[in-house]
């Protein structure tokens, strides 16, 4: 039995994607290319809907039968759901602060535990088709402000507010690499459950964007600075910018804990700035999920974003524009890519700075 946990997040930005029809592409192209004829069982969970869809694909006799089931244990996610923010053409919405009983990312990690326990070593993937962040998948596009707000102790006083603490949020419904995968969110014993879940040749995939613009901007001025080669550049080797903003210097001082004494002249080595995006990339939700599971995940690299394939079936792909930076993870980080041809980097478990 192959398994596969397939996730669609929710269209927050309202541009009129549907992620689900991507999740059941995925399914359909799996099936298409099961010559063995394996027996399949796919679990999709449709954040907006509130539903779990599980799909039994088997072969009695050589021929093709499915069964499909689907329970809906979860509130569907409404535009009333979100604060809308913004105006004009800069508009953005925002899952409310108090909202319950939506579909979580630990249902998910809940649903992989459980094929750890019972039938361990047969999740062959887990995907995540939605909108994303070097964070992770956006799957609702909740907060984690770390506070639970409740009901005044008296009548007319001020609302309660508790901090959660190491704790995830309880109106926090999607990713979180640093609570995901410790305790008190996933116990020793759970978290053995959910590597234990994964087929020695299963994988993760976070089909979405990976572009926190300042990053982006930093890699591009590195490969274009004069100096800078796209391999064999030696780490010692001394970079002067003098085109870093404010938020450029911020970010790879806070990383890096160097000072800078010039922000009109930033001097630093290559191997600093080669040690920052191994730092960014080691922060990411890909890179904590990749520790956690023991497996490969393909996600984009930090600092490029993700598109929608057109033709039959489509799926998602990192956009071609990010060659350069392809290169640099290759050459400098040892990316390898997605056997699909997709630029969906391939983050190791043993991956370190």
């Amino acid at each position: 039995m192959r398994r596969f946990v397939i996730i669609a997040g929710v269209d927050y930005e309202r541009n009129g994607v549907n992620f689900r029809i991507f999740a059941d592409n995925r399914v359909k192209r799996l099936v298409a290319t099961n010559t063995a004829k394996e027996d399949l069982t796919f679990q999709v969970f449709d954040v907006r809907t509130g539903s779990v869809v599980t799909r039994a694909v088997t072969y009695p006799g050589g021929k093709k039968t499915e069964k499909v089931a689907a329970v809906t244990p979860f509130t569907p996610v409404a535009p009333t759901h979100y604060n809308r923010l913004g105006s004009g053409t800069d508009v953005h919405y925002e899952l409310r602060d108090g909202i319950r009983g939506l579909m979580s990312v630990t249902d998910v990690y809940a649903a992989v535990q459980t094929i750890g326990r019972d039938d361990p070593g047969t999740l062959r993937e887990l995907s995540f088709f939605s909108h994303a962040w070097h964070g992770g998948p956006i799957l609702i596009n909740s907060f984690d402000d770390g506070i639970v707000t409740g009901p005044p102790l008296s009548v007319g006083g001020p609302p309660t507010r508790t901090s959660v603490g190491a704790a995830r949020d309880p109106d926090d419904f999607d990713p979180r690499p640093a609570k995901d995968f410790t305790p008190p969110t996933m116990t020793t014993a759970e978290l053995a459950e959910f590597r234990a879940a994964f087929h020695t040749a299963g994988i993760g995939w976070s089909w979405g964007c990976a572009f926190p613009r300042t990053i982006h901007e930093i890699l591009h001025k590195l490969e274009q600075h004069r100096d800078y080669r796209r391999s064999g550049l030696a780490d010692s080797t001394k970079l002067v910018f003098t085109n870093f903003r404010a938020d450029h210097i911020g970010e790879l001082t806070t990383t890096l804990g160097l000072a800078v004494p010039d922000p009109k002249r930033v001097e630093l080595t290559f191997g600093d700035l080669r040690r920052y995006f191994c730092l960014r990339t080691m922060d990411s939700y890909s890179h904590h999920l990749a520790v956690a599971a023991d497996r490969i995940v393909f996600a984009g690299p930090i600092g490029t974003y993700s598109e929608y394939d057109t033709g039959p079936r489509p799926l998602m792909h990192v956009h071609d524009g990010f060659a350069r930076h392809f290169t640099f993870y290759a050459n400098y980080l040892g990316f390898t890519y997605d056997p699909e041809g997709r630029h969906y980097g391939a983050f190791l478990p043993t991956f370190t700075c």
